[in-house]
């Protein structure tokens, strides 16, 4: 997992509303921490066969504290193919297609697939989506 340089302090700003939080999924892209908003990547952007325009909500999305650490967590994803296989490179949160502001970026292994009729997941660590200082 990738922070974008802008990540912390959106935080910190209270720019981020936990309940816009969504997961984008991308083919062909390079990440680069300076990025600020994600229009050079919508050409790359994964959607249709059950997978959202503009990405899949991450529902319950919290922050906790523990020690001098803050850990943001949120429910798995699970969309079910249909119509089509649904597949990508990587992953990115974003705030909402509204602000369009990436706040991390997730590199899968390899390209991931989920052909008609399986569920494409996101399961996130055990330890949260992400932990920062």
């Amino acid at each position: 997992m990738d922070f974008y340089n802008h990540t912390r302090k959106l935080f910190a700003n209270g720019e981020v509303t936990l309940t816009n939080l969504k997961v984008v999924l991308v083919n062909a892209y390079t990440f680069s921490a300076t990025q600020t908003n994600l229009t050079n990547v919508t050409a790359a952007q994964v959607s249709g066969n059950g997978w959202a325009a503009g990405g899949q909500p991450i529902a319950s999305a919290a922050i906790t504290v523990e020690g001098a650490n803050a850990k943001l967590d949120g429910n798995d994803i699970s969309v079910t193919a249909a119509g089509g296989e649904i597949g990508a490179a990587t992953a990115l949160v974003v705030v909402d297609a509204t602000s369009s502001k990436p706040l991390f970026h997730f590199a899968f292994p390899s390209s991931q697939t989920a052909g008609e009729g399986t569920p494409f997941n996101i399961n996130w660590n055990a330890a949260g989506i992400a932990t920062w200082s």
